[in-house]
């Protein structure tokens, strides 16, 4: 009891930018565990073909954003918070006119080649248009909680975000249930109409509290700062979402569901990626900054290897995560899990590479390494997809964040070496050669799939080697924080 009584009071007196860091950690498990959570649910109440249109519809609908939107809630909006700093409500109402301006032209445009984008995106009238109107009002909440998050104003943004998922998750499987109409459909529409719902209300709020639509120098310093990311948000885009677009084009929407229920299991792995980056981050750069690189080597390679762990034990549990999480018919996707979890793992060791690029600002090599990496993944996708089906796309992302991987490496060792540091921060060949080990082990792991018992031994043995450094693990972090 004096435990949690001491927890508490720590809580309470730690600065208000600890508490913020822990609620919006909290939501965003929250909004995942959701997803888990409903994932048996529509997979069985949803034919593979209808959650497969549901799958690419909100691919495409993610790539639309960042037309309409030019994604200003990133980059730009929080540059913008200090830029206008005493003039904050104008400038979120402005920049959400401007965002309202752009969606209007965009569907306009949509409405006048409506035939056309309908056969590009496979996909009737009415869920064409729902993708364009929607961003109307979307950017409404995207701008809220960007301006919440950077004032701290963590009890608004956690009551908010708690609602409007619970509530708006939960509706939509009712309205699925109860809907007597094509299900993939019902699910689609009855998701934009809720939402739009809470987008109306925040777009309302935004222009009532700072009653300005169009702001020249606003607009302007908007569209300057976020204009030339384009190429680099669509890039992250692609790597994310191609892969389903493409099955859907050239295997059907069956297959689109088999390949995202596998890679949506494989994403939890984000959970530990973005936690460990958080916790990276501020340290990585508090080294470079600091010159002091006395334990960094070691630290690195420990964190490396603790997130190649943890990406094994979950590869072999995946047919267990397939079987309580999925409908039967969802079996086969099982051997899409190793790629994709891999996947994560190169993307673990490009984010703590590039800090070196980050931290001396080469955000431009960034952005090239990215474009590439996404023009090898559609340029893999259209070779081998119509050749061995939608396995293959595991495989091709795998090889694009292997290339993203090797870029980041390449890059950050020539700016290490003009610093003179590339000796002190990290342990390339290590780096190197666990690269090649996960690979490996990625393989390994799809071959004895079919044997449990060798599968369940492995696994525990690997639980019993994480439990066993339990202290070792918790000791470095602790170093990492001080």
């Amino acid at each position: 009891m004096n435990k949690l009584k001491n927890l508490f009071n720590k809580y309470k007196t730690s600065p208000i930018q600890v508490r913020a860091s822990f609620w919006f950690l909290i939501c965003g498990i929250l909004q995942n565990g959701l997803s888990v959570i409903t994932l048996p649910i529509f997979t069985r109440l949803l034919s593979t073909e209808q959650y497969g249109l549901s799958s690419t519809y909100f691919a495409w609908y993610d790539l639309i954003v960042v037309i309409c939107t030019l994604r200003l809630s990133y980059g730009a909006f929080d540059k913008g918070m200090i830029k206008y700093e005493n003039d904050r409500d104008k400038f979120e109402s402005a920049i959400l006119g401007l965002t309202t301006t752009i969606s209007v032209c965009v569907l306009i445009i949509f409405l006048i080649f409506h035939k056309t984008i309908e056969k590009l995106l496979g996909m009737s009238f009415i869920l064409c248009f729902s993708l364009f109107a929607c961003q109307i009002f979307a950017p409404a909440l995207l701008f809220w909680t960007a301006r919440n998050k950077y004032e701290y104003k963590y009890k608004k943004f956690t009551i908010v975000t708690l609602l409007t998922s619970v509530i708006c998750t939960f509706s939509n499987l009712i309205a699925v249930l109860f809907i007597h109409y094509d299900r993939g459909i019902t699910k689609i529409l009855s998701y934009q109409v809720i939402w739009c719902c809470v987008y109306l209300f925040f777009y309302i709020y935004i222009f009532c509290k700072g009653k300005t639509f169009f702001k020249k120098d606003v607009w302007k310093y908007a569209l300057k700062f976020n204009l030339p990311l384009i190429p680099y948000f669509l890039s992250t885009l692609v790597l994310d979402k191609a892969d389903r677009m493409m099955i859907g084009n050239f295997c059907g929407n069956s297959y689109v569901a088999l390949y995202s229920v596998s890679y949506n299991l494989g994403r939890l792995m984000v959970l530990f990626t973005a936690a460990i980056d958080a916790t990276v981050t501020p340290w990585i750069y508090s080294k470079l900054k600091s010159g002091e690189f006395k334990s960094s080597k070691k630290i690195s390679f420990f964190i490396i290897v603790l997130f190649m762990l943890l990406a094994t034990m979950f590869m072999l549990f995946a047919p267990e995560l397939i079987y309580l999480l999925a409908a039967p018919e969802y079996k086969e996707a099982v051997y899409i899990i190793p790629p994709v979890i891999t996947s994560y793992f190169f993307v673990m060791l490009y984010e703590i590479i590039s800090k070196i690029e980050f931290y001396y600002e080469k955000t431009k090599t960034v952005a090239i390494i990215t474009v590439l990496a996404a023009v090898l993944d559609i340029i893999l996708n259209y070779i081998f997809i119509p050749k061995y089906g939608y396995l293959a796309a595991g495989y091709t992302t795998l090889a694009s964040y292997v290339f993203m991987a090797i870029g980041h490496f390449i890059a950050s060792k020539k700016i290490a070496k003009e610093k003179q540091i590339y000796d002190k921060i990290y342990p390339w060949k290590a780096f190197f050669i666990l690269s090649c080990i996960i690979i490996l082990i990625t393989i390994a792991v799809n071959i004895i799939y079919s044997y449990s018992t060798i599968r369940i031994i492995i696994l525990m043995l690997l639980v019993f080697i994480l439990l066993l450094n339990y202290k070792k693990v918790i000791s470095i972090f602790k170093k990492i924080k001080k």
